[in-house]
């Protein structure tokens, strides 16, 4: 870096596609965003958005950078590095008063092949690796756009790439803190336990969607594929208010939960989810319809709801899902 930095007589900078300062020469003449990806290993935010709105990424040689007051960021140039096709590294040259000329910009060009060593020899695969982990959490928090925008470059993905969350881990998949597995995919590719896929800065959508479906599933929900997209009427309770309370919606509820067995409570919840069939309830109970119609009866008795046709039973029938998908609610973390 220093032997490239005095023949150009400029400040030189590399770095990865995460924008990770690598390597750099020894010249004072820096400017804020130049101390920032040396002293904290990134950039800030406005340049970043900076960088991506004059398309660095998709350069095919060095380019002029304008200087961005307003992120601390002097006149510079820039050389994409790659490795055949994909975006590995950024060679940077601090230029605040245009003095860099075509013999430099030669220079540059020439010595990017050599920074593309610097990158592969300075950056092992478990470096890649935490720092995937590390943007996964970031983006599990909440929005993102640095965060999305740095693992587009790291896992060398369509800056239009979108996100699906599954329950289940399969191959190319990045594991979750949460237990989950999110998948990148191209649009209208295929759908998971959070649905249809989001843009990779919702991941943390995503992440809510599928730990609902699952808990609503924990529930007993009824669902012709096991997916967001699938919950139908399950939608309105799982995005219930917090503090909407099952009794608020039939306090016949309660007088169930009341009862020294859970009998009652499972023939009204069985009766009710297969849409008041006699013969299907019975058969799924494993009950004689006599004793369907018996308890039947003893549900009518404690909450006051015929579930054969009564005009409260859809009321009550919400009230039994909302209590059983707060019952099935993941346990706090330690």
């Amino acid at each position: 870096m220093d032997s490239l930095a005095e023949r150009v007589g400029l400040s030189v900078l590399i770095e990865d596609a995460s924008f990770r300062a690598l390597s750099w020469s020894a010249q004072t003449d820096v400017d804020d965003v130049r101390l920032h990806s040396i002293l904290r290993r990134g950039v800030t935010p406005a340049a970043l958005d900076a960088v991506e709105r004059l398309g660095l990424a998709r350069a095919d040689g060095p380019v002029r950078v304008p200087a961005v007051p307003q992120a601390g960021m002097e006149q510079r140039w820039c050389v994409p590095l790659r490795a055949g096709e994909d975006l590995v590294g950024y060679l940077w040259v601090l230029d605040p008063h245009g003095h860099a000329g075509t013999d430099a910009v030669l220079a540059l060009a020439a010595a990017a092949e050599r920074a593309v060593g610097v990158i592969f020899a300075s950056t092992p695969p478990e470096d890649d690796d935490r720092r995937l982990r590390d943007l996964l959490r970031r983006l599990e928090r909440g929005r993102d756009e640095e965060a999305g925008r740095s693992l587009t470059v790291l896992a060398r993905l369509p800056d239009d790439v979108l996100v699906v969350v599954d329950e289940y881990p399969r191959r190319g998949g990045w594991p979750l803190t949460c237990g989950l597995t999110a998948y990148p995919v191209e649009p209208g590719h295929w759908s998971a336990t959070s649905g249809a896929p989001l843009p990779l800065t919702e991941l943390h959508e995503a992440v809510r969607r599928a730990r609902l479906t699952l808990q609503a599933l924990r529930a007993g929900a009824l669902l012709a594929r096991p997916s967001w997209d699938h919950l139908r009427a399950w939608r309105l309770v799982v995005e219930a208010p917090s503090d909407l309370t099952p009794p608020e919606i039939h306090p016949g509820v309660d007088g169930l939960r009341g009862q020294r067995t859970s009998d009652l409570l499972i023939t009204a919840r069985t009766f009710l989810d297969l849409g008041g069939d006699v013969q299907a309830a019975a058969s799924v109970l494993h009950l004689h319809r006599t004793t369907l119609y018996y308890r039947l009866d003893r549900i009518k008795a404690v909450t006051g709801v015929d579930l054969r046709g009564g005009p409260d039973r859809h009321d009550l029938d919400f009230a039994l899902r909302l209590t059983a998908f707060r019952e099935a609610a993941d346990p706090p973390s330690s």
